[in-house]
């Protein structure tokens, strides 16, 4: 039987590092999967509407249509238009990339740890769970480096400056 991670944290000293470290690999797959799904609906539901402008102008020439097709593409483009407008500002797929990168790094670091493989190879417990802290904490930090740097350039480009 496969025993879950937290389960498998080494000491009880660990535990309050362990479940810190845990807390973040779930937090980072959640908000992973979460930007994947945002993007990934965002641009079907685009493909679709770019997809249906050829086919409303195609069917444009029968009568029961009338002024409906005009209508009908000027929507589908503005929906188009506003789907990739929130793709750019809410960047939910440099976040899926950021946050699942991040989310595997820590699971490396997790599972290098748990192995005293790499560099908890040749540590003393206590060593090495100060490294486990330090090596996470800089892949989190990391991360929110790129996050707030990416934000930065978002306000800078929706206001102009």
């Amino acid at each position: 039987m496969v025993e879950k991670r937290s389960q498998r944290a080494p000491a009880a000293k660990l535990a309050p590092l362990w479940e810190r470290l845990e807390g973040q690999i779930a937090w980072y797959d959640k908000k992973a999967a979460a930007s994947q799904r945002a993007y990934k609906v965002t641009k079907a539901t685009i493909i679709v509407l770019a997809l249906a402008i050829p086919v409303i102008a195609e069917y444009a020439h029968f009568e029961s249509f009338e002024r409906a097709p005009a209508f009908l593409v000027a929507i589908c483009a503005g929906g188009i238009l506003l789907l990739e407008g929130l793709l750019h500002i809410n960047k939910w797929h440099e976040n899926w990339i950021l946050y699942r990168s991040t989310c595997e790094g820590l699971r490396n670091e997790q599972h290098l740890f748990f192995e005293k493989a790499g560099p908890y190879a040749k540590l003393k417990p206590a060593e090495a769970q100060q490294a486990l802290a330090e090596r996470t904490g800089a892949l989190v930090m990391a991360e929110h480096s790129k996050w707030v740097h990416d934000r930065n350039e978002k306000a800078e480009t929706t206001t102009g400056g």
